[in-house]
């Protein structure tokens, strides 16, 4: 059940807005991150881990929004 995910970001900007998120990512590789989830995972976890995954990204994109609107008003 491993998938991994390569990122446009650091892997490292992922993880930490997945943990601010209560979703566990590992590092692998400069652009990649792995999700592992149990065996026995449910529909119902894996609805849950992807929303999470989701609001993640998003934080990581009204992050990069936010610094490109900065960088345009200087």
């Amino acid at each position: 059940l491993m998938m991994g995910l390569r990122t446009h970001v650091a892997n490292t900007d992922l993880i930490a807005a997945a943990r601010g998120q209560h979703l566990i990512l590992i590092a692998a590789g400069d652009n990649v991150v792995r999700l592992l989830p149990p065996l026995i995972i449910t529909e119902a976890d894996v609805a849950e881990a992807f929303s999470r995954l989701d609001a993640a990204c998003g934080a990581i994109e009204a992050e990069l929004k936010g610094l490109t609107q900065r960088g345009a008003a200087e």
